[in-house]
């Protein structure tokens, strides 16, 4: 069979945007460009791969058969450039891409890329920023900074995790909210108006955690950003839940309740098994254990 590889670029593209449009936008081309290719692919097999509707592309029986041997020839050639690179990069040079949260790049990561600049001038770092877990098996990061240990569902079994820290958070409200003397009296402080995550994040423990604390009581702001969240605090809307490596360096904040943090969760370092051996990775590895030793 004379058969292009590339056509199924295009048809995993379809498949997993679930249209041409986001097919078109994900391998920035145009939705002509996509149609063609899934329409070669189709005719080469022999069979109809999707069902094409007002409202997007549906898998076929035969289109999700072939899916799933498509994502694995992605696994395997993913995992065969991981090794190369891995195997014949002999310095640290190159671009490593970390994925972490808005918080932990600002205060923890961000401050101290000079040092690792210095020791490496020749390695590119590049930040991923979201509150989404990045796809390390399909290289949207080569590491990532999270506060769930990976599951089988989210790869485990090709990552490679270590816990690298503890993340304490506690409530905190601009200092002169609430006196001192009642700073550890929730009555004093559970009068004011509190800030939280929005409905989307509502399961996340210090969302949780506010609304144990504030019963029956809507938050002033909800919003998906910590580093939001921080400002609004210190303009002084109200209480809100932050890390405390960066709510007790703030001085105009102050922390209510004991000064045992009513939340901690651990910090893990994960990154694909195939870049063990990668010296960028490794590299970028031994930056991020340095930092959280001795902040966190």
């Amino acid at each position: 069979m004379d058969f292009d590889w590339n056509d199924l670029k295009f048809f995993l593209a379809a498949a997993r945007q679930g249209g041409l449009t986001g097919a078109a936008k994900a391998l920035r081309t145009s939705a002509s460009t996509v149609s063609r290719h899934i329409t070669t692919l189709e005719q080469r097999l022999q069979a109809t791969l999707f069902l094409r509707q007002q409202t997007g592309y549906l898998l076929t029986d035969d289109g999700s058969a072939l899916l799933k041997h498509v994502e694995n020839v992605e696994q395997a050639m993913m995992a065969a450039e991981r090794n190369a690179l891995g195997s014949i990069q002999q310095e640290v040079t190159g671009k490593v891409r970390l994925a972490t949260t808005e918080m932990l790049a600002v205060h923890l990561i961000a401050p101290h890329l000079h040092a690792l600049q210095q020791r490496h001038p020749r390695l590119q770092l590049e930040i991923g920023i979201s509150l989404s877990r990045a796809n390390l098996s399909r290289r949207e990061a080569d590491l990532a900074l999270r506060m769930v240990e990976p599951s089988r569902d989210d790869g485990a079994g090709d990552y490679i995790a270590q816990q690298v820290g503890k993340l304490d958070c506690a409530p905190y409200c601009l200092s002169n909210l609430v006196s001192p003397k009642k700073s550890n009296n929730p009555e004093a402080w559970q009068k004011l108006d509190y800030i939280s995550w929005d409905e989307s994040w509502a399961d996340l423990p210090m969302a949780k955690w506010l609304r144990a604390a504030f019963p029956g009581k809507a938050p002033v702001l909800s919003c998906n950003s910590m580093q939001v969240q921080h400002a609004a605090i210190r303009s002084g809307m109200g209480v809100g839940m932050l890390p405390c490596f960066v709510g007790d360096q703030d001085t105009a904040l102050q922390r209510l309740g004991s000064r045992e943090p009513p939340l901690s969760r651990a910090i893990w370092l994960v990154y694909h098994r195939d870049l063990k051996a990668s010296q960028r990775v490794i590299a970028m590895r031994e930056f991020i254990q340095e930092i959280f030793h001795s902040y966190l």
